[in-house]
């Protein structure tokens, strides 16, 4: 594996390690207060998202374009991946029945996998002149 592709997913795991830890903590937080677990987990995409924007450019994709650029495909991203969040979620848990935990480390595991391929060859690619 190359250094700039170690370090590239080096810091993708960092900073989606760290946005999921915010992501799982405040889904945690709205199920306690009574919230419908669905909606906790979308909220704490939400939430975890907006960590992850500044982590990923910081952390992974150093080169990325400017913000104007990978700002806005970053929100079409997070759009797609809060959509397969909550289908994955909704099929693991409601449809066949995982426990809420087991459903939302699956899920993760699944969205994180598509969230790098789409940072790295959509998102934050360098732009070419």
């Amino acid at each position: 594996m190359s250094t700039l592709l170690s370090r590239q997913l080096q810091g993708f795991v960092a900073a989606g390690g760290l946005s999921t830890l915010l992501h799982w903590f405040v889904m945690a937080a709205l199920i306690a207060a009574g919230l419908e677990p669905v909606l906790a987990t979308v909220s704490g995409s939400v939430s975890g998202a907006l960590l992850n924007y500044g982590l990923q450019r910081r952390l992974a994709f150093r080169n990325a374009g400017p913000h104007r650029v990978t700002l806005w495909r970053y929100i079409v991203s997070c759009l797609g991946a809060w959509f397969c969040n909550l289908a994955f979620f909704f099929l693991l848990n409601n449809v066949l029945g995982l426990p809420v935990t087991l459903s939302q480390i699956v899920t993760t595991g699944l969205v994180a996998a598509l969230n790098y391929i789409v940072y790295q060859r959509l998102v934050f690619h360098e732009q070419t002149r």
